[in-house]
């Protein structure tokens, strides 16, 4: 049987989990967390407004791992960050220096204080009773002990379910080998320096992972969520051996193939890395690189040519959507058609025939 227990850990001040993350002993970005980076800095900066002011503050959930040994301990720290990463990291970094308080903000015991604007060096020399009051503040931290994987993932996804978790959150807080290959595939060169559309609500996981889905099954297929929340499901079943039992050959095997599948999508990455350029513009919007991808993944030898291509046939696209809504004739239906069927871009028919399109004017163009 597995261990799941869910506890108030031992009140701690700020300063104690400062220290702990200065000392490396808190890891604040586990497999399952979400990116970082999503707090404006003017909400950051609220919510040390709001611990200075005394208002209450959402729980903290950690994982401890300071109670026997787990196998989900993977980086040897005794604590792990489920859920409060962002408000962690706006309290560290106010404490670290980086970060100034909002100019609206006042210490409202006292609205004489000037502390707006003002940031932790310049407030412990001025007011250091508002930064001992910061560091002594103790907040609700919930301690998670468990051994099994599945039971912390679907504890950040029902403590995230309600509020701003989306898809692709949820879907690399799930068991199974899909959103470990997913995390590996982004840090591929395509994904870090190629792609110009915003990663911040992990866009780069999603897309990872349609190219994955489409890899793994041959060819375009619908890479809608439930698609991909599927795909996710089927792969954690099919790897999974039976509880307290060591992996079965049909559970390697099932590996095996899905790795072999990560191993085919980065080749294709490559290709995709070659053809464009850095941040590239032409790679704005995520719903067309799975053509892209498909494209290339078949006819490799147009790698060369492949983004003056995809310039000029993206400037016609536009161009015929931009006559089509001025209710103009644009002598270019078959680019307007292309536009209308991108519409429905993670639908299996409308990927097979943009698909098809541009391969046609990649051979009417003798590139193939």
């Amino acid at each position: 049987m597995s261990i799941f227990n869910v506890s108030q850990h031992e009140p701690r001040t700020i300063e104690w989990w400062f220290e702990q993350a200065q000392a490396g002993r808190l890891d604040m970005d586990p497999d399952f967390q979400r990116r970082s980076g999503l707090w404006s800095r003017y909400k950051q900066a609220h919510l040390i407004d709001s611990v200075l002011n005394g208002y209450d503050i959402p729980k903290f959930y950690v994982a401890d791992f300071n109670i026997g040994r787990s196998r989900l301990n993977l980086k040897s720290k005794p604590y792990a960050v489920v859920d409060g990463k962002q408000r962690f990291a706006a309290i560290f970094s106010f404490l670290e220096g980086n970060l100034p308080l909002n100019r609206s903000t006042t210490f409202e015991a006292n609205p004489d204080l000037s502390i707006e604007g003002m940031k932790y060096g310049e407030l412990a020399v001025f007011y250091p009773e508002l930064v001992k009051k910061l560091l002594n503040f103790k907040p609700v931290v919930m301690s998670i002990v468990t051994d099994d994987d599945k039971k912390i993932s679907e504890m950040f996804v029902r403590l995230n379910s309600g509020e701003a978790a989306n898809s692709a959150e949820r879907r690399n807080a799930q068991p199974g080998p899909i959103p470990e290959i997913v995390r590996e595939l982004v840090g591929h060169a395509f994904f870090r320096n190629r792609i110009s559309f915003s990663t911040k609500r992990m866009a780069d996981m999603q897309l990872a992972a349609k190219l994955l889905l489409i890899e793994f099954r041959g060819c375009a297929v619908d890479t809608k969520a439930k698609d991909l929340d599927k795909f996710v499901r089927e792969a954690a079943r099919e790897t999974t051996p039976p509880a307290f039992e060591e992996m079965t050959d049909a559970n390697k095997d099932a590996l095996a193939r899905y790795e072999s599948a990560a191993g085919r999508v980065t080749e294709v990455l490559e290709y995709l890395a070659d053809a464009f350029e850095e941040k590239d513009k032409l790679l704005s919007a995520s719903g067309r690189i799975p053509i892209y991808y498909l494209v290339l993944r078949d006819y490799p030898q147009v790698v060369d040519n492949f983004r003056d291509f995809v310039m000029d046939f993206e400037g016609k696209v536009i161009r015929a959507m931009r006559a089509a809504r001025e209710g103009e004739e644009s002598g270019e239906g078959f680019y307007a058609t292309y536009y209308t069927l991108s519409r429905t871009g993670n639908d299996q028919k409308s990927m097979r025939e943009r698909y098809k399109m541009m391969v046609g004017a990649l051979r009417k163009r003798n590139l193939i």
